[in-house]
């Protein structure tokens, strides 16, 4: 391969699929030279310019201890890949709250955070001042953060170096006196945590991972309502979600148009919404047991008062793929194909993950 003039390899690796990922990472594997193109952010762009796809999700990060030890589950066999977790493995204490971009982010007793990219392995500690930090609780009820990039959705070509693109943390929380909600936002641009507006209201957030749109968070509050953080604006608002049957899970997500979605699953059915902001409009109702998607129909013998039969624990990056966790295992399952794959064959201990999906893996990844 390396007897090949330099232009000919360009010209091959340009006709390389950019996912999933593994193929450029066993390509850059193939000789120096290919491995020296697919490491140049420039050619990298090219490539994601010519085939304009988006990121695939290789697996999940998840907080649980047990039976697996915190850190990075594949998607399956067929995703040859580690991370090194030595980065984190410095703040035992760090747990995920967010993925996106290409890069994880931690924090560690929401007083420091940690934005870390695993294919590099570098790590950026972000630390709370005591001014930002006056008032925050304790608690995942009481607060929630994400990661934003500060390249917009309309630069997509730029995906394939937003490991060093700049970013920001937004980080939204109820105020010690209970009587507001505040935002605060981190940019690395600066270096500076910049306050919000405060709301005057209370609330407790639930469990389930906020979701971004653009420069917005928006996290799911009991009431069933929707707090929606402008990072731009630095303005907090809320408004009501779709009322969905007792015990049903739902997630917040990006659906494919940009707009914000609202899922949820109770007993074998899924139901889409989006919001048009105005209102809620339904957008599909699916039947999992149906074929397809085709999810294993469970007797009652494997139901267990502990656990539903299905939950939603995950949500891609792109809003276009779902894990769900059932009593027969985690299941991917991508809304626009609606094909439905299992990964892991237990994950009755799984109650939240962190989808992962990078534009590319180095050599040393395969």
């Amino acid at each position: 391969m390396s007897s090949l003039p330099e232009e000919m390899h360009l010209e091959i690796l340009k006709r390389l699929p950019p996912h999933p990922p593994v193929v450029l990472a066993r390509a850059s594997a193939v000789c120096k030279a290919w491995r020296r193109a697919l490491k140049d952010p420039g050619f990298l762009r090219d490539l994601y310019r010519t085939h304009r796809g988006r990121p695939i999700t290789i697996g999940f990060f998840h907080n649980s201890s047990s039976p697996l030890p915190r850190g990075f589950v594949p998607a399956g066999d067929h995703v040859p890949v580690s991370f090194s977790l030595e980065s984190i493995d410095r703040l035992p204490t760090c747990r995920f709250v967010d993925c996106r971009h290409d890069r994880v982010l931690l924090h560690d007793g929401w007083r420091r955070f940690l934005v870390w990219h695993p294919v590099t392995g570098e790590g950026h500690c972000v630390l709370m001042g005591e001014l930002e930090a006056q008032g925050m609780p304790s608690g995942d009820r009481h607060a929630s953060a994400a990661l934003i990039c500060e390249c917009r959705d309309g630069e997509a070509d730029r995906r394939a170096v937003r490991s060093s693109s700049p970013f920001r943390v937004a980080v939204v929380f109820n105020h010690r006196n209970w009587r507001h909600i505040v935002g605060i936002v981190y940019s690395s641009l600066t270096g500076q945590w910049t306050p919000s507006t405060r709301l005057k209201f209370t609330c407790e957030f639930c469990r389930e991972p906020c979701a971004v749109i653009g420069s917005t968070l928006y996290q799911p509050i009991y009431e069933s309502l929707v707090l929606a953080f402008d990072t731009d604006q630095r303005s907090l608002t809320t408004f009501r979600r779709p009322t969905t049957p007792n015990g049903a899970n739902i997630r917040l997500l990006k659906i494919n148009d940009g707009m914000l979605g609202v899922i949820g699953v109770q007993g074998s059915y899924l139901d889409l919404w989006a919001w048009d902001g105005d209102s809620w409009v339904s957008r599909m109702t699916i039947d999992l047991t149906d074929d397809p998607p085709g999810l294993p129909t469970m007797s009652e013998s494997h139901y267990s008062m502990f656990m539903t039969p299905t939950k939603i624990i995950g949500v891609a990056e792109e809003g276009d793929m779902l894990f769900l966790r059932t009593v027969m295992g985690i299941f991917m399952f991508f809304l626009e194909s609606m094909e439905l794959k299992k990964v892991h064959e237990s994950g009755h201990w799984m109650e939240t993950v962190y989808p992962y999906a990078p534009f590319y893996l180095s050599a040393t990844q395969a």
